[in-house]
């Protein structure tokens, strides 16, 4: 069987961290989503891979190439202009066609094998010519949906559009089969839930496969750093810790809860990890700093002295200087944030957090959330950025600002300071 894997979206919504990449290159846990898929492939015995590519595809075709050093034959399609699913598989259409089904897979989704595995079986159990893994949300209208009836058999879907366009609160989990008799069928009705709704007005086979466990799909910011929390608690919790053999882990660190600290690491003295915290290759992390709780340090990432770190994912090349603050944010790579600087994570008063979208403001299901950093961005020496705001990539934030709104990306910030003297009155005298 062939997978085609969706990976041409724009992912506004996420920027400014897809300004400039796809989202299949976001990284969890200091790999990209992509590359958990394909893993998931392989386990799989899926090793024909098909790839729609579009924003950022240079980065994808650059990283993964053909498959052949992980044994996978993959090949790309390019989706010009971004027009959804539909158009996506459309696309591919040539590479599918030789083929009686295919597996098809959302690049912006965290996809287990397990989740694979038993699409795989529904499909092939139930006899079915589309099977659609889905699982239970508490926010349905920003999903697609599914009616199911009796013995698991899909009565209706119905594609994500606000709070009147949904049918259940099982939402499509970015995995399924497809026979390619889909295919003309979609090409006639051009979206996928009239495609569904004529193939079981014909009598045609849908079903659902459910999926239980924690899941994720890259629509907002904040579900970056929900699958990084996903990915660790599997990885690493009940696992125990690795410490590359290369790693320079000085013998005043405390290790609390399970890390993983990859070649050529160093920590220096009076550090504290705790736990569970990944630590990518070549990171630095120096004296008497705090890392803890579901952090991602990718490689080459330099952490000065007295930092503190909190269930943040930091790309790579990240520079984080002295007395930095820097907790439930995501940073860019090659950004430097300079010593001193706070990233605030919460409101007085645990007031909601809201993010600007198009003119909207979107709340966020978190009490507490910090900045979305760019790649390439400047932070100056004691500066300090306001909960949920985004920093666009390039952009420089000169010293001592306060920054409590969006910055587009290449940016110049600074602020007004005026310096006034005057006679001390000998009563204020000490």
């Amino acid at each position: 069987m062939k997978a085609l894997v969706l990976t041409a979206g724009k992912g506004k919504r996420l920027r400014p961290l897809t300004t400039d990449r796809s989202k299949s290159m976001l990284m969890l846990a200091g790999r990209p989503v992509l590359d958990y898929i394909l893993n998931s492939l392989e386990d799989n015995g899926i090793n024909d891979v098909v790839v729609v590519v579009g924003h950022g595809r240079e980065e994808i075709i650059d990283h993964f190439q053909h498959g052949s050093d992980r044994g996978l034959k993959i090949r790309y399609v390019i989706q010009h202009e971004q027009k959804g699913v539909e158009h996506a598989i459309l696309t591919a259409r040539d590479e599918l066609e030789d083929s009686d089904q295919f597996l098809l897979v959302n690049g912006d989704v965290l996809v287990e094998s397990d989740m694979v595995k038993r699409t795989l079986n529904n499909h092939k159990n139930m006899n079915a010519d589309i099977t659609m893994l889905v699982t239970l949300v508490p926010n349905p209208e920003q999903f697609g949906t599914v009616r199911i009836g009796k013995n698991g058999v899909v009565e209706q879907l119905v594609e994500k559009g606000g709070p009147d366009r949904y049918v259940s609160n099982y939402a499509v989990a970015g995995v399924s089969v497809f026979s390619t008799d889909v295919l003309p069928i979609l090409e006639e009705n051009e979206t996928m839930e009239k495609t569904v709704e004529t193939m079981i007005s014909s009598g045609k086979k849908v079903t659902a496969a459910v999926w239980e466990k924690e899941w994720a799909e890259f629509t907002w910011p904040w579900d970056i750093l929900k699958a990084n929390r996903i990915i660790m608690d599997r990885n690493l919790r009940g696992r125990g810790s690795f410490i590359a053999e290369s790693a320079t882990v000085h013998n005043t660190v405390v290790l609390e809860g399970p890390v993983y600290i990859d070649e050529q690491a160093v920590i220096r003295p009076g550090t504290t990890i705790r736990g569970p915290v990944y630590i990518g290759k070549k990171v630095y992390i120096g004296n008497n700093s705090l890392v803890r709780d579901y952090t991602c340090l990718c490689d080459g990432v330099h952490i000065g002295y007295a930092v503190e770190v909190r269930n943040s994912m930091v790309f790579n090349g990240v520079d984080v200087g002295r007395m930095t603050y820097l907790a439930d944010s995501i940073v860019g790579a090659n950004s430097c944030i300079e010593a001193g600087a706070q990233m605030w994570n919460w409101r007085p008063g645990s007031e909601p957090l809201f993010l600007e979208e198009n003119g909207e403001k979107i709340r966020i299901p978190l009490k507490k959330f910090g900045a979305m950093i760019g790649d390439n961005v400047v932070i100056g020496v004691n500066s300090s950025i306001y909960p949920a705001k985004r920093l666009g990539g390039g952009s420089v934030i000169a010293p001592g600002c306060i920054v409590d709104r969006d910055i587009p990306p290449k940016s110049a910030v600074s602020t007004k300071q005026e310096l006034v003297i005057s006679k001390l009155d000998e009563t204020e005298s000490c």
